[in-house]
């Protein structure tokens, strides 16, 4: 059993120190074009946002893009606050010329892809990009998405998305971001390996005609999270030479951190539910393998105090790959992302990454969980 974990191990670290690999080869997109070719619609669902609406709005109206090439469609998904008013009065100081506030049209189990298909519906241009109600977005975001659909002919782009600095780092903020930077370097490992399988929804684009001609959200409308996910999936199926990765500092939206654990948890577990029904074969490989990783990395660190010496050196160096390949995938991506004081942080987060991460994994297929006030139930 122990040859076998170490096996499994090496294969991991193999596949790690090859999405850093190809990133770094890859490089950072920085080409420009003066002639705008498309247009945007940008799509932001919201409930009870009012703490981040104003971020948001602000940044969006401080965009870098001929305000008639793009529009914006916030999407009322029941909010019991007063958001709207929050909106009405940061549009008075922030003024977007072409914005719609609708509400969110319920048709499925799924408020978020019933509010990006309820505005998808009225969308008056070509390019559909989606963001979330608590981020902000770069000035140069939609020039900078304009030049890569120009030069790739893309149906789909995935960007990247980094968690906002918070003044006073804890343990809590430090892991989230170590944690997401792992995410954001399987992102874009991945897609340049060949085998897009991850991406946020918090910065995603694709073309509208493409959307349609995949059948959008349907067939998995069924499950609550996985809008980005699933229909990454099916743009891999059917046109999986146009999509496109657009790693570029004038691309990072930046999302918030969770303030509790309790809503880190209810986050990830959110994430996590929708793995079950993944049907990309490489998505089922990684998850199956992460979690196999980190359930045997926890119980190793156990097992040390009760092993043989020859034993121990096993799990040692099966326990040192994963940690030397999620480290310098983590720390190419905190040098991308400016983010390279998070990495002290670094070895605690790993002692205390499977056993969390193993905890997430087992609430996500044995229980409920509650996000923006509702529960979720498998």
């Amino acid at each position: 059993m122990i040859w076998i974990l170490l096996f499994v191990f090496i294969f991991y670290g193999i596949i790690i120190l090859g999405f850093t690999i190809k990133t770094t080869y890859a490089g950072t997109f920085n080409n420009r074009t003066t002639v705008h070719e498309n247009g945007f619609t940008v799509i932001v669902p919201f409930r009870n946002e009012t703490k981040n609406l104003p971020r948001l709005l602000t940044s969006l109206a401080a965009i870098d893009y001929p305000s008639h090439n793009w529009e914006l469609i916030l999407v009322n998904d029941e909010s019991t606050d007063n958001s709207l008013e929050v909106i009405d009065q940061c549009l008075k100081n922030n003024p977007i010329s072409n914005v719609s506030i609708i509400n969110n049209v319920r048709t499925t189990a799924s408020p978020k892809k019933d509010a990006l298909q309820t505005a998808i519906n009225k969308a008056q241009h070509n390019w559909i990009v989606t963001t979330d109600a608590d981020c902000y977005v770069p000035t140069q975001w939609l020039a900078t998405l304009d030049a890569t659909i120009q030069q790739e002919q893309s149906f789909m782009v995935i960007m990247p998305v980094a968690i906002a600095t918070t003044a006073r780092p804890s343990f809590l903020t430090a892991y989230e971001q170590l944690d997401f930077l792992s995410l954001m370097g399987a992102t874009a490992g991945s897609f340049y390996f060949g085998l897009p399988f991850l991406c946020n929804g918090a910065n995603l684009a694709y073309d509208k005609d493409a959307f349609i001609k995949v059948q959008g959200f349907s067939n998995n409308d069924h499950i609550a999270s996985g809008d980005d996910h699933f229909l990454l999936e099916k743009f891999q199926e059917r046109f999986k030479d146009k999509i496109s990765y657009l790693r570029s500092q004038d691309a990072i939206v930046i999302t918030q951190p969770q303030e509790l654990w309790s809503t880190f948890i209810a986050q990830r577990t959110r994430w996590a539910a929708k793995s079950s029904a993944f049907t990309f074969w490489f998505s089922k490989l990684m998850g199956l393998l992460v979690v196999s990783v980190n359930l045997m990395s926890g119980l190793g660190l156990i097992y040390l105090a009760f092993a043989k010496a020859e034993t121990q050196s096993l799990i040692i160096i099966a326990l040192l790959l994963k940690i030397i390949a999620d480290g310098i995938l983590i720390s190419t991506e905190a040098q991308f992302y400016k983010k390279l004081s998070y990495l002290k942080w670094y070895p605690i987060v790993m002692i205390c990454y499977p056993f969390l991460s193993s905890y997430i994994a087992i609430k996500s297929i044995t229980s409920s969980y509650q996000w923006k006030d509702r529960i979720y139930t498998k």
